[in-house]
């Protein structure tokens, strides 16, 4: 089942039908005065530049085959869920990267080059990534995430990247970006390599951009050269620090990478603050799942979708990251199923609606500022405690709310989400909630999305209210609704 295009458009209301007192009250669509949650957006207020939601293909044997069919299923904008980022696997079997790609595409993984070829048809950017370089180049010989890799290797691992790079662009799937190491800070008792601080820093040093030369290809065209991205950490991005802290180093690295395992409310000033290098910090890889035969069976129902919308919230709100990448993208307690427990291979999930909000109506725009004020359904006040917490923490039941702005400054979205706890219980019921957009924002036109334990995806109309500046709607808890206006 796939949704349908977001083509719903939005009721008008005759100014003199609906009077809107924007601090008080507000009359709802049925027409009766209740207290109500005011959401302001500030778009002059402007964070991050929010490239997008997506999924890691595993490219290891014993994780489910991702079909073309699955793909179009979770990229397609229209009838699929939207998403626009996927994550590959580089593989590290033979230093020849064109005989590991034979191999790989004629035995495991068939749909490798067309799985990406459909990402960019749809506009979307691939993220190529290696657990580990050839075993010959390392210093225990072996692909074990015990050794690192030998510095008189360093120009044969920058031609190896290469060279994947140019086979992806040769064989019709050309990638936006590459990456040097999946958590070099993490000692792998599977394929890994470690990295220190100062090692990324002299690969850099020694090879720059290693992607010169190599057409890449994202947001629906093809660019001069394939980003570079200087390895993914295991938790905190400080790993970063000594080459972000050399301009030459620094310069060769497009694209920060960091998963959000252990430390994980981190905003990572060196990357996003300098003054003229200012880096995107991409999130490429989280997992939540409940750990054992016991509970895998949850991670596909309703409830336990609020795990992962408070873990983008995280990264997208509070750590000023640019994308949301998610392990793995076809999995039980992932976007679509894979025939485990209790789940229907190449059928959308729970998990895979929710994301779709943030995947529809975020992706490509630049996050703004959103404050709320005003009375609850209960008749308490809105405030940091029950609204837009800080805290860290997958089981949060606080209510959300993220807004952004199109680059043009034409469109802009907000998602919102009540979250309950994983029983389906409590949450913070907002009830009548009023949206003010700025006040030189006129609204043309509005569409929204709503999802709740009893349908996962319903398009809805958005009651404009009559200075066409505003808008009302309803907000109980256990739901997320996402609102596009344009102006």
């Amino acid at each position: 089942m796939g949704f349908i295009k977001l083509i719903s458009r939005a009721k008008y209301l005759i100014a003199a039908a609906v009077i809107c007192i924007i601090f008080t009250t507000c009359l709802s669509a049925g027409g009766s005065g209740e207290q109500a949650v005011i959401i302001t957006i500030d778009t002059d207020t402007k964070f991050q530049y929010v490239r997008g939601f997506g999924g890691m293909e595993v490219g290891r044997g014993n994780f489910p085959r991702t079909y073309t069919h699955d793909t179009e299923l979770m990229y397609n904008p229209d009838t699929g869920l939207g998403l626009n980022i996927l994550r590959i696997m580089i593989m590290p079997q033979n230093t020849d990267i064109n005989i590991t790609m034979r191999d790989l595409v004629s035995s495991t993984r068939p749909d490798y080059y067309e799985n990406v070829k459909i990402v960019n048809k749809y506009g979307g950017y691939v993220l190529a990534s290696p657990w580990s370089p050839p075993a010959a180049w390392k210093s225990n010989n072996s692909l074990l995430g015990n050794g690192r890799l030998l510095s008189r290797h360093y120009q044969d691992y920058a031609n190896y990247l290469k060279a994947f790079a140019q086979n992806m662009y040769d064989n019709g799937a050309p990638i936006y970006a590459i990456s040097i190491q999946n958590e070099p800070n993490f000692e792998a008792s599977y394929d890994g390599c470690l990295w220190s601080p100062q090692d990324k820093r002299d690969f850099f040093l020694q090879n720059g951009r290693f992607t010169e030369g190599v057409k890449g290809f994202g947001a629906g065209q093809e660019i001069d050269s394939v980003r570079t991205m200087g390895g993914t950490s295991a938790n905190n991005p400080n790993i970063y620090d000594a080459a972000l802290s050399n301009p030459q180093s620094r310069a060769a690295i497009d694209i920060v990478g960091r998963h959000t395992y252990g430390n994980r409310q981190i905003r990572y000033a060196r990357a996003l603050d300098h003054p003229t290098d200012p880096k995107e910090v991409w999130m490429t890889e989280h997992n939540i799942n409940s750990g054992n035969a016991n509970g895998y069976p949850n991670d596909s129902t309703w409830d336990y979708v609020w795990k992962l919308l408070n873990d983008i919230d995280l990264s997208i709100r509070l750590n000023d990251e640019s994308t949301f990448i998610w392990w793995a993208a076809k999995r039980f307690y992932s976007f679509i199923g894979d025939g485990q427990w209790e789940t229907t291979e190449s059928v959308i999930l729970p998990r895979g609606y929710a994301i779709s909000h943030y995947a529809k109506f975020a992706k490509e725009t630049y996050r703004v500022g959103l404050t709320a004020t005003g009375k609850m359904a209960d008749g308490g006040g809105i405030s940091s405690y029950n609204f837009n917490t800080r805290v860290d923490a997958v089981n949060g039941i606080t209510a959300r709310a993220t807004a952004f702005v199109s680059p043009d400054g034409n469109t802009i979205s907000i998602v919102m989400f009540t979250p309950t706890n994983v029983n389906g219980t409590d949450g913070v019921n907002m009830g009548n909630v009023i949206i003010r957009l700025p006040e030189d924002f006129i609204i043309r036109e509005a569409s929204a999305m709503r999802s709740s334990r009893d349908n996962y995806a319903v398009l809805e109309d958005v009651e404009i209210l009559g200075d066409k500046n505003s808008a009302a709607v309803k907000m109980p808890e256990g739901h997320i609704l996402s609102i596009r206006f344009e102006r």
